[in-house]
C-alpha cells in the first residue's frame, strides 16, 4: 500500500469522528492530570496555608476528567451496533481492556517493587497487587463493568421516558446521596435505606454517567441555560465547599468534589454541552484536526502512564515545599506531553503497541 492510500484511508477514518469528542477527550485526560499532580499539594500542605486553597481550587475544577471520560464512553457505545452483541463485546472490548489491567499491573508492581515500596514480598503480596493495581487502573474495572451492562443499558435507552426516569432515580439515589457527605450521620442513614434496605444498587456508581453521555449527545437540551447555571454553581460550590470545609474539620476532604455528587454531574454535563456546541459549531484547518486526532488517540496512553510522571513531580514539589501552585499547570502539561510521546513511542511497537496504549 502506497504513502498516499494510506493518508487517504486514514483521512476517510478521521471524517467519521466527532472533532468535539476528540477535543473532550483531549480536555478530560489533561483533567485527570491535573488532578492527580493538584491532589498532591491538597494532601501535603497545612490546609491553613495560602497555598493550599489554590490546590484544592485545581483538585476541584479537573473533577470533571473521569466523569467526561464516561460520558463520552455512553455517547459513543450506547445505542449504537458496537454495543448491541454481546460476543463482540467481550471479544473486541472487555478482552482488550483485561489485557490492559494484566499488563499494567505487572509493569506498576514492578515499579513500585524497584522504589521499594513493598517490605515483605509473598505470593499473597503479589497475587493483591496484581488485583488491585494501581491507584488509577480502578477506572479499567469501572469500564469492564458498564461494557458487561450495556446490552440492559440499551434496553432501558430505547425508551426516553424510561432513560429520563434512569437518571432522575440516580440524581435521588446516587448523586444527592453524594452530597451529604458534609453530613455524615444523614449520608449514613440514606446509604442504609437506598443500599441496605431497598438494594437499590442499578443507578449506583458511573451508570448515571454512561447513561447521561448518552442522552446529551442525542437529545437536544430544552433547559440548556439552566444546565450552564447549575454547572457554574456546581463548580464553585466544590471550590469553595472543599476549602471552607476542610478547613471546618481540620482536614482535606473530597465530601463537596467527589466524582458521584449532583454538583459534579451538573458541572460535568455543563462541560459536555459547552464542548458539543462550541467546538462542534467550529472550522479547523486540517493541520489542527490532525493534531487533535493525534492527542485525542494518545489519551488512554497518557492516562496508564501519566502517573509514573506524577511521581517525580511529587519529587520537584517536595523541594520547594509546594510554595508555588501555579507550577501545578505548568506540570501537568509537561506530563500529559511526556506521556503523549512515550504513547506515540509504545504504539510503534510492532503486535504489542495495540495491545498495551
Amino acid at each position: 500500500m502506497s504513502k498516499g492510500e494510506k493518508k487517504t484511508i486514514l483521512r476517510t477514518k478521521n471524517q467519521e469522528r466527532e472533532l468535539w469528542i476528540e477535543a473532550l477527550r483531549i480536555i478530560a485526560c489533561f483533567s485527570v492530570v491535573l488532578l492527580h499532580v493538584s491532589a498532591i499539594g491538597v494532601q501535603n500542605l497545612d490546609i491553613y496555608s495560602r497555598e493550599w486553597p489554590i490546590y484544592v481550587m485545581f483538585n476541584s475544577i479537573s473533577r470533571i476528567g473521569v466523569c467526561c471520560f464516561v460520558m463520552i464512553s455512553g455517547a459513543l457505545f450506547l445505542g449504537k451496533s458496537r454495543g448491541e452483541n454481546i460476543g463482540e463485546i467481550y471479544k473486541k472490548y472487555i478482552f482488550r481492556i483485561a489485557i490492559l489491567i494484566l499488563v499494567w499491573s505487572v509493569m506498576f508492581f514492578v515499579f513500585r517493587l524497584l522504589k521499594g515500596d513493598f517490605d515483605i514480598i509473598s505470593l499473597k503480596t503479589i497475587i493483591i497487587e496484581l488485583i488491585n493495581g494501581y491507584y488509577h487502573l480502578w477506572y479499567l474495572w469501572m469500564i469492564i463493568g458498564l461494557y458487561a451492562i450495556t446490552p440492559i443499558l440499551n434496553k432501558i435507552i430505547e425508551d426516553e421516558i424510561i432513560c429520563k426516569y434512569f437518571l432522575y432515580l440516580s440524581i435521588v439515589v446516587c448523586w444527592i446521596p453524594g452530597m451529604l457527605a458534609v453530613v455524615p450521620q444523614v449520608e449514613k442513614i440514606a446509604n442504609i435505606v437506598l443500599q441496605e434496605k431497598m438494594f437499590l444498587f442499578l443507578p449506583l456508581g458511573y451508570t448515571g454517567y454512561y447513561i447521561l453521555g448518552y442522552y446529551l449527545y442525542n437529545n437536544k437540551i430544552k433547559h440548556r441555560n439552566l444546565l450552564i447555571f447549575t454547572g457554574i454553581i456546581g463548580m464553585i460550590y466544590a471550590v469553595l465547599g472543599g476549602i471552607f470545609y476542610g478547613r471546618y474539620i481540620g482536614v482535606a476532604s473530597q465530601a463537596t468534589f467527589n466524582n458521584l455528587t449532583l454538583n459534579i454531574v451538573c458541572y460535568s454535563a455543563m462541560v459536555f454541552i459547552v464542548v458539543k456546541e462550541r467546538i462542534g459549531k467550529m472550522q479547523f484547518k486540517r493541520k489542527t484536526k490532525n493534531i487533535i486526532y493525534k492527542l485525542a488517540d494518545a489519551t488512554l496512553g497518557i492516562y496508564l502512564v501519566h502517573v509514573v510522571f506524577v511521581q517525580i513531580s511529587d519529587y520537584i514539589m517536595k523541594t520547594i515545599n509546594y510554595r508555588y501552585p501555579l507550577l501545578s499547570i505548568l506540570n501537568a502539561f509537561l506530563i500529559f506531553i511526556f506521556g503523549y510521546f512515550i504513547t506515540s513511542i509504545i504504539k510503534q511497537i510492532p503486535c504489542v503497541g495495540k495491545w498495551v496504549v
